[in-house]
């Protein structure tokens, strides 16, 4: 199972470092830009397209397989906390299936709709040019599809019982890190 979970984990690192180089192309684009266009009175052509259909998406979906990995999501546990730890866990097993579903439902979807951009040869015009924009569609389907898999690695995890392989983590149950006192 380890071994399983480092494979994932190195290509989650893989998507989000990718995304990180895409942030640092994206401000070496605009600063080129914004240089050309103050400096030189001659901005790039396309930028805009470039930063919105490009980097942008890439930076918000690549990285979700690895905010799912080191559970960084938004969470609110408010009424959670309260209830027997048990309990607790049978929620997050829930929930970390229903992440599954739902992130392998968008993967299948955007999926679809990424080979229609493709075989479309998907493209816009921007300053007079055509700039081709069908492969940007497929870095939703990526991101979601590794966001679930890292959701069906951690369930089978928590269901077994044994560690995930998942950079590190490893499967217990969250809410008895701590002995509890024998009363």
């Amino acid at each position: 199972m380890k071994t399983i979970g480092k494979i994932i984990s190195w290509l989650n690192t893989a998507a989000s470092g990718l995304a990180g180089i895409l942030v640092l192309c994206m401000v070496a684009h605009v600063s080129a830009d914004v240089t050309m266009r103050f400096v030189f009175e001659k901005p790039l052509d396309s930028t805009i397209l470039y930063v919105s259909a490009f980097y942008m998406v890439a930076i918000a979906f690549l990285p979700l397989g690895l905010v799912e990995q080191k559970d960084s999501h938004i969470a609110v546990e408010l009424l959670v906390e309260t209830f027997p730890s048990k309990l607790q866990t049978a929620l997050l097993l829930v929930a970390t299936v229903i992440t599954a579903i739902v992130t392998a439902a968008v993967a299948v979807r955007t999926g679809q709709e990424a080979l229609g951009k493709y075989a479309a040869g998907a493209y816009s015009i921007e300053s007079g040019g055509k700039v081709i924009t069908w492969p940007t569609y497929f870095f939703l389907p990526v991101g979601f599809g590794m966001m679930s898999l890292v959701a069906i690695w951690k369930a089978i995890a928590m269901i077994t019982g044994k560690e995930s392989g998942l950079s590190g983590l490893v499967v217990e149950d969250p809410y008895l890190s701590e002995e509890e006192p024998n009363v």
